[in-house]
């Protein structure tokens, strides 16, 4: 059994009860997180898992200036003897800016005078954290002001590499092919008083086909109020996602198939006769097909690995069956496995990925699910260049990607949600929710226009006057007025978008 013990000083325990102690985990060279036990005292952060080798650990904590944001430290081994935990995420911080401008910076990037600048003041106020290691509380001060200046200067390099890399794009393109959806519950978005502003933001809208609202008893359907939304994408000239066939948590699934928990072949058959039937009804006006969502994450009801895998490709060779000329994909759920360091039987999102991809059944492409700025069955909140680092792991099976993101623009409670989650608490007084999501929105977006094999990216919620899937994703606020983010989405399907 492998233990990791962090020392936080006295100076650094506000800090570090702010974080996300309890979701802290280790991951090893392969980016893989271990299941493991947090710990957390007052004044010593105890990470155990099961085997007993080096690891990197990686923390989410509010840093001043950047927010909410996950850090990691460099690799370290598990000693009796605990680290200074402050001193090793400055460590971390460090060393993730200096190689990857270097990195960036040989490949042809032009490092901006404002991240020169932040680096050198990072860098010294890390040295100084270092040489006071045997005073760890001063240690800790000067380790928390470094944090905040070298996530300043990561979140100022991330971008930097989004911009060029467009505008690179762009001189080979005129326009880039990149499919830009709202994700909407039918009837929506056939309210009147923003469908202009949705047409004028987006390209395509990505219409949610709940089963639990289509068939909500078993064997009577009811594809109305679907079948109005996607009319009325196609008289503005949208292209259409349908789906998910199948999203894998509460709330989201028909309340009776809870019936069939223990009988798997009739689960897997209702799932199946719900996807024949809804592409049969659809082809023709969907042109692309999102098969399921989340199975990768453990969901409302308990099935094993095999039960999964066989899930996944029923549902995906009943679509393309019945619809071969329709690409279909099949979204995953956290793609960074946040979730494996809590969960032991836990499937991880590239390898179950990877075994669908080299099924043969004609998959298009992946689709990931990046919820940020929850509390609970989220995506911890990552810097563009994390970010960006994950787009490039995923792209390594070979296979375009589709990005559906999700970031609140409230807090607090939100009746009209179906799936309430809460958020996080505000880390700044200065910004207001809804300017924060346009904050932390607008990096991951640019970072995912930069990416050749990102082929979608959408947004998951259009309104929240109306009901919605998450708790206060939506670009207009349940007051019915827009929010900032819209105004720079429409920005960049004008400038970019055909």
């Amino acid at each position: 059994m492998g233990q990791f013990f962090f020392d936080v000083p006295e100076t650094a325990q506000d800090f570090i009860s702010r974080s996300l102690w309890k979701d802290a985990y280790i991951c090893g060279i392969e980016g893989v997180p271990w299941q493991s036990r947090n710990e957390f005292d007052g004044s010593r952060l105890t990470i155990t898992r099961g085997i007993e080798s080096s690891g990197k650990l990686f923390l989410t904590c509010p840093v001043e200036g950047v927010g909410y944001c996950t850090l990691n430290t460099c690799s370290l081994r598990p000693l009796e003897e605990a680290h200074l935990l402050l001193l090793e995420l400055a460590r971390g911080s460090c060393y993730r800016a200096r190689i990857q401008s270097d990195a960036w910076e040989r490949a042809g990037l032009t490092l901006t005078s404002t991240f020169l600048e932040l680096m050198a003041e990072g860098t010294q106020r890390f040295l100084d954290a270092a040489q006071r290691r045997g005073d760890p509380g001063v240690a800790s001060e000067y380790a928390i002001e470094a944090i905040s200046i070298l996530e300043r200067a990561n979140a100022e390099l991330g971008d930097s590499y989004a911009i060029q890399s467009v505008s690179f794009r762009k001189q080979r393109e005129n326009q880039l092919g990149t499919l830009l959806a709202a994700a909407v519950v039918p009837p929506s978005p056939t309210e009147p008083d923003h469908e202009e502003a949705f047409c004028a933001a987006f390209n395509s809208a990505a219409v949610r086909l709940s089963w639990a609202d289509i068939e909500t008893d078993s064997g009577r359907f009811d594809y109305d109020a679907a079948e109005q939304s996607i009319r009325w994408c196609a008289s503005k000239g949208l292209r259409v996602i349908g789906g998910p066939l199948l999203d894998f948590r509460e709330r989201l699934m028909p309340h009776w198939l809870y019936l069939l928990e223990d009988d798997f072949e009739s689960l897997l058959q209702s799932v199946c006769n719900f996807a024949e039937r809804t592409v049969l009804k659809l082809r023709g006006s969907v042109q692309l097909w999102n098969c399921a969502s989340g199975l990768n994450t453990p969901g409302p009801l308990k099935l094993d690995d095999e039960q999964i895998m066989r899930l996944a490709v029923g549902i995906l060779q009943t679509v393309r069956r019945n619809d071969p000329n329709t690409p279909a994909i099949m979204m995953f759920d956290q793609p960074f496995g946040e979730y494996l360091a809590k969960h032991r039987d836990a499937i991880s999102p590239l390898h179950f990925a990877d075994a669908i991809a080299r099924s043969g059944l004609g998959m298009a492409g992946f689709g990931l699910d990046v919820r940020v700025n929850y509390a609970s069955g989220a995506t911890l909140p990552r810097s563009a260049i994390d970010f960006g680092q994950m787009i490039d792991r995923w792209g390594t099976l070979g296979l375009p990607l589709l990005v559906q993101l999700s970031i609140p623009g409230d807090r607090g409670a939100d009746e009209k949600a179906i799936y309430p989650l809460e958020t996080l608490p505000e880390t700044s007084s200065e910004l207001d929710a809804s300017s924060d999501q346009l904050r932390i929105a607008s990096p991951l977006i640019r970072t995912l226009l930069a990416k050749h094999i990102v082929h979608g990216i959408v947004w998951d919620g259009w309104s929240d006057a109306v009901p919605h899937v998450l708790s206060h994703s939506g670009l207009i606020d349940a007051e019915n007025e827009p929010r900032p983010l819209l105004d720079y989405l429409t920005r960049v399907r004008r400038d970019f978008l055909a």
